[in-house]
């Protein structure tokens, strides 16, 4: 059996009417049939081409390709994917991919070593992916051993390598060289968008149309590689429907089958007897405080960050932002300890404190850096994705408490475009004094690539660490106000090939990660949808990550078109 695919949880009480079952078994399945119908709140960086969006869009566009490497139902890497095996050498400086044999894009074409080597390339030619930039400061060279080998030479030993090619913490799909390479155009710029139109992958269902902003649609791969899955359902269509409202009257109405909902909407669906799915564990939700290693920014000093982070009562939030529901519980629970620190990350530390709620304290520090003397306003960057409804509540509720000490702050609602645009400038677009934002940093199991996306350095900036080891972070968001402290802790953490010294390493991440306020932590969070009575029989969304929702697993239930 196949350890690719698992299943979402589904409470007894609210299941009635619908067959669930641990895991797909592998048998074989009829022809496909029918339309799943999909909305979602949001497509992220709205692409086809896989290597200019980012881990978001694997929620709305995942289903047309695979990643290299899969994962099982605890977020362990496995040789089940299109990266059979891999092996490093003894000192950790290269690692030798192996193709599976028996792959073939959606064109027919075989997928070969040429094409593993070409998907590594593309995407380290961008900065919106997320695992292009880390690759882009870890690789050295690639050569293709023959059709199914690849060696990647890396500038040092890399312990969380091929947890860049998995989806549970990467973003990488695989591209076919040959067929790019025979789009239309004289430039990569011009072939990608090509490309967009038409695209290529390896996927269990293949690109049919889409019209941007507002659905795209698939149809079932009949020659899909791996033979433990077949598609049930002949197509797939994903609408874009921004309002909860709307994709709940939608799935009353029957013109959706199943819908991204936050805590409320799941405890209002149960209520009126629809069946609630829900991947645990997917998110760390954090609010961070953006472009904070700039001087400028009031958030650049330490008392500033306390006085945001003590002012707001987490927990009193995250039980208004998660309800206690029947049958589910609370989809959100409050975590000890500073950012992407939780139950099941690596270096995890029950004894570590929660941050206080002490609003007295966030005053004495606000007198003491001379806020009050010249009150600022903040800006507030509103905005949702697919795996994160829940953001805009967030930021109403943190914005009160600071408003309640006198911070002043203007919420500003934007798409996530705008705000991965700022992160995508070099050193980062953000405007004076301050600027902050709820981002959901997927359940990396590694834990390293979190802190990576979100702390480090990104490659418009060379710290001091960096130009001494000549090695490059290559983060994203630039989280933590000192670059330095975090390129510190991550590079020599990445490099600890022993586990018990890698343990120790992020264990010193996460205690300097505490000491330095550098966001502020509103705990773990489960993704809920609500299902069409009868439609979907069972369902494996890849756990332990909000952004692998992999909808073509899904099994048709009695009631499916």
């Amino acid at each position: 059996m196949s350890e690719r695919y698992f299943s979402a949880t589904l409470p007894a009480a609210l299941a009635a009417t619908l067959l669930m079952s641990s895991m797909f078994s592998g048998s074989a399945v009829a022809e496909p049939r029918g339309t799943l119908r999909i909305a979602l709140q949001g497509f992220g960086v709205d692409t086809t081409a896989q290597w200019k969006g980012n881990t978001i869009n694997q929620v709305a566009y995942g289903d047309m390709y695979d990643n290299l490497i899969a994962a099982n139902s605890k977020g362990q890497l496995t040789r089940d994917g299109i990266i059979s095996d891999w092996k490093a050498s003894a000192d950790g400086t290269s690692v030798v991919l192996t193709n599976r044999d028996g792959v073939t894009f959606h064109n027919g074409d075989p997928v070969s070593s040429e094409d593993i080597k070409f998907s590594i390339e593309m995407h380290m030619t961008g900065d919106g992916s997320m695992s292009g930039p880390a690759l882009r400061g870890i690789i050295e060279s690639m050569e293709v051993l023959n059709k199914n080998q690849i060696k990647v030479n890396l500038t040092s030993p890399v312990a969380t390598f091929p947890n860049l090619l998995a989806c549970v913490e990467g973003d990488i799909a695989v591209i076919p060289k040959k067929y790019f390479e025979s789009l239309p155009g004289a430039t990569v710029d011009e072939k990608t968008q090509a490309f967009m139109k038409a695209p290529v992958y390896t996927g269990a269902f293949k690109f049919s149309k889409r019209k941007v902003g507002d659905f795209i649609e698939f149809e079932a791969n009949r020659n899909y590689w791996d033979k433990a899955f077949q598609p049930d359902f002949e197509k797939i269509r994903i609408l874009n429907v921004k309002e909860l409202s709307t994709r709940m009257n939608m799935l009353r109405t029957n013109e959706v089958d199943l819908v991204h909902v936050d805590s409320d909407g799941a405890m209002q669906m149960a209520k009126e007897g629809y069946p609630i799915f829900v991947t645990k564990s997917t998110s760390h939700d954090l609010l961070m405080f953006y472009e904070s290693f700039n001087p400028e920014f009031l958030t650049h000093d330490i008392r500033f960050r306390k006085a945001l982070i003590f002012s707001v009562d987490r927990q009193a939030i995250k039980n208004a932002v998660f309800p206690e529901i029947p049958g589910l519980g609370r989809l959100g629970e409050l975590t000890n300890g500073g950012p992407i620190h939780a139950p099941g990350v690596p270096g995890y530390d029950p004894d570590m404190p929660f941050y206080p709620y002490d609003p007295d304290a966030a005053r004495r520090l606000l007198e003491e850096v001379g806020y009050y003397d010249n009150p600022q306003v903040i800006t507030a960057y509103s905005f949702t994705f697919a795996s994160f409804p829940e953001g805009p509540k967030y930021l109403e509720a943190i914005v009160a408490y600071w408003q309640q000490v006198g911070i002043k702050v203007k919420i500003e609602p934007v798409g996530y475009s705008v705000v991965h645009a700022k992160f995508l400038e070099h050193p980062n677009g953000f405007e004076p004094p301050a600027a902050v934002g709820v981002q959901s940093p997927s359940f990396r199991p590694s834990m390293l690539n979190n802190f990576r996306i979100f702390a480090v350095s990104d490659s418009g900036i060379k710290t001091e660490v960096e130009k001494a080891l000549g090695l490059e972070a290559g983060g994203y968001a630039s989280g933590m106000a000192d670059l330095n402290k975090a390129d510190r802790l991550y590079l020599n953490a990445i490099q600890q090939m022993d586990p018990q010294m890698a343990e120790q390493a992020i264990r010193e991440i996460h205690k300097e990660g505490y000491e330095e306020y550098w966001g502020l932590p509103l705990g773990t969070r489960s993704v809920p949808f609500a299902a069409r009575p009868g439609v979907i029989k069972e369902w494996s969304p890849v756990p332990l990550g909000s952004n692998c929702p992999r909808f073509y697993t899904a099994r048709r239930g009695s009631q499916a078109n």
